[in-house]
Parts: structure tokens; C-alpha cells; sequence
């Protein structure tokens, strides 16, 4: 049985979703704002996580920020309105994350609750060796000499795809469609500075020092 935290401010959502996932065997945690729910994780261990926009797009992209840098980073079902993906207005982590658009019914939240649960438990336990690094498959880790560096899933799949194509110079949009799976000519540039920052500095870490991604200027990105 798995354990599902609903946040939303719809109390008519609330209740059908509620309703549908206790009908597939789920317990469920419910709360009207991200305050209120991360109350209720001091306690309780979940497996995912429903977000509705009502709750605001600032405290649905803080809430996914802290749930991805606790020992919990469940997967995430959104609830969204039409076109809101492609727009790259939500935070969610594609392969792993849901999105279902409003108007819903419950069993549409339920199968993409159970969807993400399924996706969950079958992560690709193959390693990659980068030089004198290896990156884990199974723990989303970089380990170097005696280093090892947690990798967020964005960051483990970018990583990867640079990997798969190293020395090649991949543009931004390919990494938007590819790694973030967004809609061709759809999806912001900066989502893929501020990750390709934040791996670069894990790089640096786990190598010692070397800078492995390199910037080229108007064309992209590529693993030296």
C-alpha cells in the first residue's frame, strides 16, 4: 500500500481524488496548502505527491525545490490547466512526473498516481564511467576518488545524455526536447543554464576540480 499526499485548495478535487485513490488500495494524506503539508511530512513517510495550481505557482515550485533535496523526492502528479507543460510553467521532473489537465476525474489522477509509482520502482541500476568517474544508475550518484555527489533526476538524465553523445556539441533545444521532454520550440533556455551550473559544479567535485562541460557560445553544450 502506498502512501499519497494531496495538496489543493479545491475541496471538490480533494474529494474525488481522495476518493478514487482510496478505491485503488492508497492511503491518503490531504492538506490545503504546502505549509500544511509540509507539516504533515514531520511524521510520515510518503511514496507520491499530488499538486494542484490552486495552491499557487511560487509555493508549487518551492515545494517540489525541498521535497527534491530530502531523502523523500517522491515523484509528483500536477494538476494543470491546458497548456501549462509546454509553457514550462511546472516543475516537474519528466519520465517521472505526471501531469494530468483540469477539468479531471479521479480515476485519471489515481492512473497517473499509480503510473509514477510503477516508474518509481524501475530505475535503470546501469553505470556510466566518465573518465575517472562513474555515474551510478541505480543511486543517481557521481563517485570519484573517495567522493561521492547526489545528482538530482535532471541532472542524473542530462548527464547522461551528454554522456551518450560525448564531444558532441548538443544544442539547447535538443536538451529541452530529449532530457525535458518539452513540445519542439517550447521550454526556456535558462531551465537548461541553471541545471547545466549546478552540474557543472558537481563535476568539479567529484573530478577534483576539472571542468567537464564546456559552453559553446551560440550552439550549446558538450562533455569534454
Amino acid at each position: 500500500m502506498s502512501c499519497v499526499l494531496l495538496i489543493t485548495r479545491d475541496r471538490s478535487t480533494e474529494v474525488l481524488a481522495e476518493r478514487a485513490l482510496v478505491a485503488g488500495g492508497h492511503d491518503v494524506i490531504a492538506a490545503d496548502s504546502t505549509d500544511a503539508a509540509l507539516r504533515s511530512l514531520l511524521n510520515v513517510r510518503i511514496d507520491a505527491a499530488v499538486l494542484d495550481s490552486t495552491v499557487g505557482e511560487e509555493a508549487m515550485s518551492e515545494f517540489c525545490s525541498w521535497l527534491r533535496s530530502t531523502e523523500t523526492n517522491c515523484p509528483i502528479v500536477f494538476l494543470a490547466s491546458p497548456g501549462a507543460r509546454w509553457l514550462g510553467s511546472l516543475p516537474m521532473e519528466p519520465e517521472r512526473d505526471e501531469v494530468v489537465v483540469k477539468p479531471c476525474d479521479g480515476n485519471e489522477i489515481r492512473h497517473a498516481v499509480e503510473k509514477t509509482l510503477n516508474s518509481a520502482h524501475h530505475v535503470s541500476p546501469t553505470s556510466l564511467l566518465i573518465g575517472d568517474i562513474t555515474l551510478d544508475g541505480s543511486s543517481h550518484e557521481l563517485r570519484g576518488d573517495g567522493v561521492s555527489v547526489q545528482l538530482t533526476p535532471t541532472e542524473f538524465r542530462l548527464v547522461q545524455y551528454l554522456a551518450h553523445r560525448r564531444g558532441t556539441i548538443i544544442p539547447t533545444e535538443e536538451l529541452l526536447e530529449k532530457v525535458w521532454e518539452f513540445f519542439p520550440g517550447t521550454g526556456s533556455s535558462e531551465l537548461v543554464r541553471s541545471h547545466v551550473r549546478n552540474l557543472r559544479s558537481k563535476l568539479r567535485i567529484a573530478t577534483g576540480g576539472t571542468d567537464l562541460v564546456q559552453t559553446v557560445p551560440r550552439r550549446g553544450y558538450r562533455l569534454a
